[in-house]
């Protein structure tokens, strides 16, 4: 099990060198230059040039980059935001546990909802329920987000007025978003667990559990769901870092300031320090959750970290 975890681990760093070195490099080939945003059009070449000189801007790219991960790494330094004049560690402290608790909540009722859906879908194939719920989840599926929260908008906001428009302040300005989120997410999870639990049903120890006369809900519970529960632990870690890039475009039509709606003004403005630790830490979390996921997966399936490893233990 150590050189299956250590394994992953080293395909994890290897990969976010990768993405940073990639990431950084497109930053700068990017028309524009943040200087000049920051000191205005008007601004004279002398003053440009004392800027980026300020700044390091002036300096090889390959010297910024290993500046900007030597910081990075060893003191959690991000630089500064050429908008807002200030460090991005700050901007990130207010953004990032809006967005975390944006998307734990949409996650866990996602999960919530979907799952025990997946097994009566799968107890109940090729009925009219199970042909309804799978249908009308790939409908919801197919609906662009940034549509869907428009349309909630329009309905519960504008129409009805029982929610909030915008903003963050209570629980009320969560629930347009986090229903957006779930919506959309809900096929997924539905049509995995399905298809996992119809592999366990067909197994004969489920048979031999009704032979003897244990009722559905057991069955279901204690079998089914239980033996499912290695390739939904799995969409469960990786759902997370998608969840969180997912939700860009969702926190900027409902004016929530999360990480999406931060990173969508630092593209606007050219704001390269922001969108670079905006995409790392997302970059980060998909790693960390992909080797959680696959840690997870060997310790539950013995058969796996074998096929990886050639028989470590």
């Amino acid at each position: 099990m150590r050189n299956y975890i250590l394994k992953r681990l080293g395909i994890g760093l290897l990969l976010l060198f990768c993405v940073s070195f990639l990431v950084f490099s497109m930053m700068y080939m990017m028309p524009g230059d943040p200087v000049t945003l920051m000191a205005g059009p008007l601004a004279k070449a002398e003053n440009l040039e004392g800027l980026r000189h300020q700044y390091g801007l002036d300096r090889p790219l390959l010297v910024q980059y290993a500046d900007w991960m030597k910081k990075m790494i060893f003191e959690g330094d991000f630089g500064i935001s050429y908008k807002y004049r200030i460090d991005v560690a700050a901007l990130l402290k207010k953004a990032i546990p809006i967005s975390l608790k944006l998307t734990a909540t949409t996650l866990v009722i996602a999960e919530a909802v979907a799952i025990p859906l997946g097994l009566m879908c799968a107890f109940k194939k090729d009925t009219l329920f199970d042909r309804i719920t799978v249908n009308t989840t790939l409908i919801l599926t197919a609906i662009p987000s940034f549509w869907l929260a428009v349309f909630m908008m329009l309905i519960f906001a504008v129409k009805l007025k029982w929610f909030p428009l915008s903003g963050f302040e209570s629980w009320r300005n969560y629930v347009l978003p986090v229903a957006t989120g779930v919506t959309g997410g809900l096929a997924g999870t539905i049509r995995l667990t399905k298809s996992e639990a119809l592999e366990v049903l067909r197994e004969k120890y489920v048979t031999t559990a009704y032979a003897k006369g244990l009722d559905r809900k057991t069955v279901l519970t204690k079998h089914v769901l239980r033996n499912s529960l290695i390739v939904i632990t799995v969409n469960l870690f990786m759902s997370f870092p998608w969840l969180i890039s997912g939700y860009i475009i969702i926190e900027k039509i409902f004016g929530i300031p999360g990480m999406g709606s931060l990173l969508v003004n630092s593209i606007i403005y050219q704001d390269f320090n922001v969108v670079q630790a905006i995409i790392m830490i997302v970059t980060v979390l998909t790693i960390i959750c992909n080797i959680l996921s696959d840690v997870v997966l060997g310790m539950l399936d013995p058969r796996i970290r074998i096929s990886v490893t050639g028989g470590d233990k």
